[in-house]
Order: C-alpha cells, then sequence, then structure tokens
C-alpha cells in the first residue's frame, strides 16, 4: 500500500468517525426529546419547586426564595429563560431536559475516550432510559444539574488526569461553579479533583494557579449570595440551621437507629432503583460469575488508577447519602453518570459470559438483548399508571399505618417514580386550587387557608403551593406537639402572595377578618386538630376523586375559638 492510498483511508475513517460523533449524539438527544415532551408536568411537583420559582421573580433565601444554600447560578439561569416561556414550570422543565441532553453528550464523549465508541452508545442508552433520569427530566427540579456537573467535573478532571494539563485549570473552574447550582457537588467531587492532581505531578507552579481559579470561581457565587442573605455571618447561620437536619438522619449527628435504618434503607432503595432491574440482574451476574475469580477480579481492577478515579467519582457521595443524610431519590443523581458507566463495562462483560456459554449467541446478540430488555422494562415501569400508594392511607400518619400499610408505602416511597406519580401531583395540584377558588367565591378576602401536614404532601397541597397558586389568600402553616417535635410552644407561619412571616409562642392568634366567612383546612381527619375543629367549627368534606379531602368550615360572626393553643381570633 503506498502512502497516498493509507493517507486516504485515515482521512475516510476520520470523516466517519467525525459523522458518527455527530449522529449519535443527535439521535440520543432526540431520543431524550421524544421520551420527556410527552409527560412533562402541568403543575410545579414539590415544595422545592416553588420556591425556585418565586426565586426567579425576587430572590430572597431570607424568604426561601430558593431555599439555602441559595442555588444562585441556577436560579439565575431560570430567572433568564423564564423571561421566554414566563412560566417557571416550563422553564424549570426545559432546563431539566435540555441539561438531560448535556450530560448525555458529555458521558459519550468520556465514554468513548475511556472503553471506545460501542460502550459510549450502550452508556448512552442506560442513561437516557435510566428511571430517575427520566423521572427528573419531567418535573420542575433541580437535579438533573447533580448529574450535570458530576460529569463535567469528572470528565474535565480525567483529560487532565490523562495528561491534558489545560484541564487542570478548566477542571478547578468547573468545580467551583458548581457551587452555584448545588453545594454538595464541590463536597463530593474534591477529593476525585484533589486525587488527579496528585497523580499528575504537574509543577507547584500549575497547582496553584488552580488552586487560584477553584477559590476564585467558589467566590463568584458565594461573595454575592452571602450579601443577598445579610452579610457572610447570616448566611453562615442559615447554612447551620440548614445542615441540623441530619440529627434526624445520621447516629453520627444524634439519630436513633430507627432513623438511621430508614435513611440508609432509602439510600439502598433509590441507588437499586436507579439500576433498575435488567442493571441489578447484570451487577449480580458479573458478581457471581465465575465465582472463585471474585477475589481475583477485585484484585485486578483495583491496581488500576482508573478504579481508583471511579471511587473517588462516586464514593464521597455515596457514603454521605448512605450515612449522613438523603432526603429525595433527586439526590442519588450525582452518582448515576459514574454507576451507568460501569454499568454499561458490566453488561458487555455479561455479553461475553453469554457468547462463551452458548456460542451460537454472539456477543453482540446478547447486548443488544439486554439493552432492549433494559429499555422495555423501564419504559413499561415509567409509563405504565401503576401506583402502589392507595387513597385511603393518604391521610393517616405513618405511626398510625398497619404493618402492611407500611410496607406498601415504603415500597412506593422506595420505588415507584413515574408518570403515575406526577399525573397524581398534577390532578391534586390542580382539584386542591380549583376547590379552594370554588368555595371562597372566588373572593380571597372570604376565605383563609389552613395548612397542617399530610403524609404524601409531595403529591398533595402543601403550604408552599398554596402561597403560590393562591397568592391572594391570607395561608397558614401550623405547627405543635401533635405535627412537630417542638413540643415547647406553637408555631404558625403566615404567607400571602411572595413573603410570609414566622411566628412562635406558648399560644399564638390567627386573625379572622370581618370578611372572612370560611376557612379553609389542609389536614389529616386522623388527628386530635382534626376532631377539635370539628367539634368547635364544624367541617364540611369535599371528597376527591384520587382518595384525598378538602375541609372547610363556615366561621359567620363568632367569638374568639381556641384549637390546640391556636386562637382564631375576629378583628
Amino acid at each position: 500500500m503506498n502512502i497516498k492510498n493509507f493517507l486516504m483511508i485515515k482521512l475516510s475513517k476520520f470523516s466517519v468517525d467525525k459523522k458518527l460523533d455527530i449522529l449519535i449524539p443527535l439521535f440520543l438527544a432526540i431520543l431524550i426529546l421524544v421520551t420527556r415532551i410527552p409527560f412533562m408536568s402541568k403543575f410545579l411537583y414539590e415544595w422545592d419547586s416553588v420556591n425556585y420559582a418565586l426565586g426567579f421573580n425576587e430572590y430572597n433565601i431570607t424568604q426561601e426564595q430558593p431555599h439555602s444554600p441559595g442555588y444562585i447560578f441556577y436560579t439565575a439561569l431560570g430567572k433568564g429563560v423564564n423571561y421566554v416561556f414566563n412560566d417557571p414550570n416550563m422553564t424549570m422543565i426545559c432546563l431539566a431536559i435540555f441539561f438531560t441532553i448535556f450530560t448525555t453528550i458529555l458521558i459519550y464523549f468520556m465514554v468513548k475516550e475511556l472503553f471506545g465508541r460501542k460502550l459510549s452508545i450502550v452508556t448512552g442508552i442506560l442513561f437516557v432510559f435510566n428511571p430517575l433520569i427520566w423521572f427528573y427530566g419531567n418535573i420542575a427540579s433541580i437535579y438533573i444539574f447533580e448529574a450535570f456537573f458530576s460529569v463535567l467535573i469528572a470528565y474535565t478532571s480525567y483529560k487532565f488526569f490523562k495528561g491534558d494539563e489545560k484541564f487542570l485549570y478548566i477542571s478547578a473552574i468547573a468545580l467551583g461553579l458548581a457551587g452555584g447550582f448545588r453545594i454538595d457537588i464541590v463536597e463530593f467531587l474534591i477529593p476525585l479533583w484533589i486525587f488527579c492532581i496528585w497523580y499528575k505531578r504537574p509543577s507547584y507552579k500549575k497547582i496553584l494557579t488552580g488552586l487560584i481559579l477553584f477559590g476564585s470561581s467558589l467566590l463568584l457565587w458565594i461573595i454575592p449570595t452571602a450579601i443577598s442573605a445579610g452579610g457572610i455571618e447570616q448566611y453562615l447561620t442559615i447554612l447551620k440551621s440548614t445542615s441540623e437536619a441530619a440529627s434526624c438522619t445520621s447516629l453520627l449527628f444524634g439519630a436513633t437507629i430507627k432513623e438511621q435504618l430508614l435513611n440508609s434503607g432509602a439510600c439502598v432503595m433509590w441507588l437499586l432503583l436507579g439500576l433498575s432491574i435488567m442493571g441489578t440482574l447484570a451487577v449480580l451476574s458479573f458478581l457471581v460469575y465465575p465465582r472463585k475469580e471474585l477475589i481475583s477480579k477485585f484484585i485486578f481492577y483495583l491496581k488500576k488508577p482508573v478504579t481508583f478515579f471511579f471511587l473517588l467519582w462516586v464514593g464521597p457521595a455515596l457514603i454521605f447519602y448512605l450515612v449522613i443524610y438523603v432526603v429525595k431519590p433527586g439526590y442519588i443523581l450525582t452518582c448515576i453518570p459514574p454507576i451507568m458507566i460501569i454499568l454499561a463495562w458490566i453488561i458487555n462483560r455479561v455479553a461475553n459470559i453469554i457468547n462463551v456459554e452458548f456460542p451460537r449467541i454472539s456477543a453482540k446478540k446478547a447486548l443488544t438483548l439486554i439493552l432492549t430488555i433494559y429499555v422495555l422494562l423501564n419504559a413499561i415501569y415509567f409509563i405504565y399508571p401503576f401506583e402502589i400508594n392507595n387513597g385511603e392511607i393518604w391521610e393517616t400518619s405513618l405511626n398510625d399505618m398497619s404493618t402492611s400499610q407500611k410496607v406498601m408505602f415504603g415500597l412506593d416511597v422506595g420505588f415507584i417514580y413515574n408518570t403515575a406519580k406526577i399525573n397524581a401531583n398534577d390532578e391534586n395540584t390542580q382539584l386542591h386550587v380549583e376547590n379552594i377558588l370554588n368555595i371562597s367565591n372566588y373572593d380571597p378576602s372570604s376565605t383563609i387557608i389552613v395548612v397542617r401536614d399530610i403524609t404524601r404532601e409531595d403529591e398533595g397541597f402543601n403550604w408552599r403551593k398554596a402561597m403560590y397558586y393562591l397568592p391572594s389568600y391570607d395561608i397558614y402553616y401550623l405547627f405543635d406537639g401533635e405535627n412537630s417535635e417542638n413540643t415547647k410552644s406553637v408555631v404558625s407561619w403566615h404567607g400571602k402572595g411572595q413573603h410570609f412571616t414566622k411566628s412562635e409562642g406558648d399560644t399564638l392568634n390567627i386573625t379572622i377578618n370581618d370578611s372572612t366567612r370560611r376557612i379553609v383546612w389542609i389536614m389529616s381527619n386522623e388527628t386530635s386538630f382534626y376532631q377539635e375543629v370539628n367539634a368547635k367549627f364544624g367541617v364540611h368534606t369535599i371528597n376527591l376523586p384520587n382518595g384525598l379531602n378538602i375541609y372547610y368550615s363556615d366561621v359567620g360572626v363568632q367569638s374568639n375559638t381556641t384549637i390546640s393553643d391556636f386562637t382564631f381570633k375576629t378583628g
């Protein structure tokens, strides 16, 4: 072969590679759009979604717009995009969809460098149809950014890890800026970044430059966030109050063994959901076949530097979630990208095992079959209208549930995150808003709304949603010894429009204006609070078709009435 022919072949191959690197990511992007757009939620999904939506209009973390630690870059990005849509729910979902696309493209190119194009395609498909990635790509939520920055920081760190020193600076900037979206990403990924520096050992000058860029990137979001909070001291106080949540989930911070087990159990369930049934079976197959080689496999891979790279990518976050705190499956999205990369590698190995055991089935056919089953099972899981949690226990507290009800409730919270859950949330939000408007005859001055917790507030109608969708109404969120651990006093949050005030004391007054004729109660009918309301005000019940109820009382003109140390005071 002469040099000319050789160069022609090389150029032809290069051209094909370039085309594939455009067509495959484009195909994955289209696949994401097709599988997300039909299932987008119509209402803000949860409490935090409202916080972000309010933050788009007025950034104020002291008013939880949004909540601590501030998410200032996400809020600014959302505010900008919201000028296009003028709909915070649509804005956040579109951000989730497009950043799912960006994350998938990053994964494709990263895995291509790690293991080649075949596994990059496999990983892309696994990621697109991952149950948690799919779910959080259809609701107003920030958690897709967990996955995006996890991959962005890991990929730029990997490029430096492989010898391209300019990526030391790029990864430093990405790591610092990530905190303006999700501060936990910085904490979880900094060990990986430090490992890459230690492994490559660049000059002290380059390390110092990288640290300066990292610190400067941090300050870009810390300074404006602290200023908006009233100063660094006030901001640190807000952060401290946020971190106290771990006292209810981790033994290390004073939680009970039961609370620790609930936290760790939730983490395990959500990890299994992230793996999915087919992924879990593939991992088990890889681990047990052949069993005698398991230890040697472990030792062999442990010696590879890239193994430490992946351990440091997924390990810090996973340990934190297992031991300290995890409250939503969205948190797990930090770990999903590396897990999907590892799963793609394992599935490819399992396909080779199948080929060895059944020579008539090629490894390629086996891999295609596994991927097809993975996609079909996850599609059925996500699209089929299946809900475990039935309406009869919506208002039942966890302590009052029977053993079988607790099991079903646990399975629902642990494993059901699909389009049925999104639709249930939309339906409940719409039903509550419509019925409250009807009860009040569309007159906000005639009705106040009092919110107590129900077991499934994410699919019910919480205080924050009431503030957002009924901004002209006076809305109270009441805590006492029955629904809060704070048994020494009672607490009231009063919200109207975008702002709220908080009051605490031995007794509190809830003002009933002269024009007020009704009180709408969002509460459980299995509480003593409900019994008091029924005895002193009387309760009308509206049964919703999904198992929830809306309660209201006709107030009229009457003397002051005290319920659970809250005095509903006229005038």
